[in-house]
């Protein structure tokens, strides 16, 4: 449930994380919370016991005269019991460099999301999702299309649902070979702007060469009970200016069975 390395970015200042944090267990709430695809920032939610949630997208972003495009993106999400969820998330990634386009698979992740705590009893729902990046192509990384380095990433979700808004927030240090480590986080909203449609907005930085951070805005919009149309736009504000993202991108389907 989470969008490639590449674009991914957290919080625009680390000290309103634990200000969120607090903020988010002192208040009262009910409902249910979901970030996630087309957001960076992921929650803690699962699917279920046995159910499947997977999502289907083109996303990208254009930097630096470049265009770095996954599609399709396939998100594949299952849930094992009532707290745990087994993903596997592979891109068919594209980059326009100069004006000439080079493909491959890029690079397959694979997680486990534990959610520890749920709302209903501790008043916040939080969960662990270990994470482990690996390209399987060398072409693809001749290409670099697909990082050649893996990557172990370690994050801790949380979130909390109210009458109809949520709010959430997400970090992750991630371990890479080769390169130095990286921090990343961000934190999310969303509110029931229809009966079908939840709006979401998010701020998600990384920190490794500086910190990149991307805003993002988005919407879910229900069409049944089995699937849901998905988008995002956003831009990177901070980092390098001739590296920055002029356009973060997310259009999709959410299909749950």
């Amino acid at each position: 449930m989470s969008q490639p390395s590449s674009s991914v970015a957290a919080i625009a200042a680390v000290s309103r994380v634990p200000a969120l944090a607090m903020a988010l267990l002192l208040v009262p709430a009910i409902g249910h919370a979901q970030a996630g695809p087309p957001l960076i920032t992921n929650d803690p939610d699962t699917p279920g016991p046995g159910a499947w949630e997977i999502n289907v997208a083109a996303t990208g972003a254009h930097a630096g005269g470049a265009w770095d495009i996954d599609a399709p993106d396939v998100d594949i999400n299952h849930g094992v019991g009532e707290r745990v969820q087994l993903s596997l998330h592979v891109p068919w990634s594209h980059r326009d460099a100069a004006g000439a386009w080079s493909s491959g698979i890029g690079a397959a992740e694979f997680g486990v999301r534990w959610r520890f705590l749920d709302q209903s009893q501790a008043g916040i729902a939080v969960a662990v999702q270990p994470m482990w990046i690996s390209s399987f192509s060398p072409a693809a990384e001749r290409r670099g299309l697909a990082s050649p380095n893996a990557e172990f990433v370690l994050p801790l979700q949380a979130a909390r649902s109210f009458d109809h808004w949520a709010a959430g927030m997400e970090i992750a240090r991630h371990f890479v070979a080769n390169e130095p480590d990286a921090w990343q986080a961000g934190v999310f909203a969303e509110y029931d702007c229809a009966a079908t449609v939840q709006c979401l907005a998010e701020i998600n930085t990384s920190w490794s060469d500086g910190a990149n951070t991307i805003l993002d805005v988005g919407a879910r919009k229900a069409l049944s009970p089995h699937l849901n149309l998905l988008g995002s736009l956003g831009r990177q504000v901070t980092g390098h200016a001739e590296d920055r993202a002029a356009l973060v991108f997310y259009l999709g389907a959410q299909f749950l069975y």
